[in-house]
């Protein structure tokens, strides 16, 4: 009995052998064909984040332009456009007062760049916004009222 649990034994590790020789290097291949894709996928990411980026700046444009047109007897809109991070974003951004304490801000940016391999980026960004102002004067009303 014990020789037969030998020759099992032997037998078992002689199967093994050639199955773990087969996997043997089978990593290098998948890695081979794995680098194109992730290469793909990270640079997907960080161009989606650059676009999220300047999406989320000309948002930030146009609310804060619209803001400082209307705040102050003085609108200061040149000094709120000196917070967007990038001039062609500075330059897009517009606001009108176009009726008595509101102010209309907008944005239109409709750009394509060549790139790699032919390649055409297109950017589009359209907002606008409109606010209502209410503005706190110290003291009383002047006579006939603010407006």
């Amino acid at each position: 009995m014990r020789k037969n649990a030998e020759r099992g034994q032997a037998l078992r590790h002689c199967l093994s052998v050639p199955a773990a020789r087969a996997q043997a290097g089978q990593a290098m291949p998948e890695f081979a064909l794995m680098i194109p894709i992730m290469t793909l996928l990270i640079f997907g990411l960080v161009f989606a984040g650059f676009y999220a980026f300047r999406a989320t700046a000309a948002d930030w444009g146009v609310f804060i332009t619209g803001v400082a047109e209307g705040s102050y007897n003085t609108p200061a809109t040149s000094i709120a456009r000196d917070t967007i991070l990038w001039p062609d974003i500075q330059e897009a951004v517009a606001t009108s007062q176009n009726a008595p304490r509101r102010v209309r801000s907008t944005i239109s940016i409709e750009k394509t760049t060549p790139w790699a391999f032919g390649i055409t980026l297109i950017e589009a960004q359209k907002g606008e916004s409109v606010f209502r102002l209410w503005r706190f004067y110290p003291g009383p009303p002047p006579p006939g009222g603010l407006e």
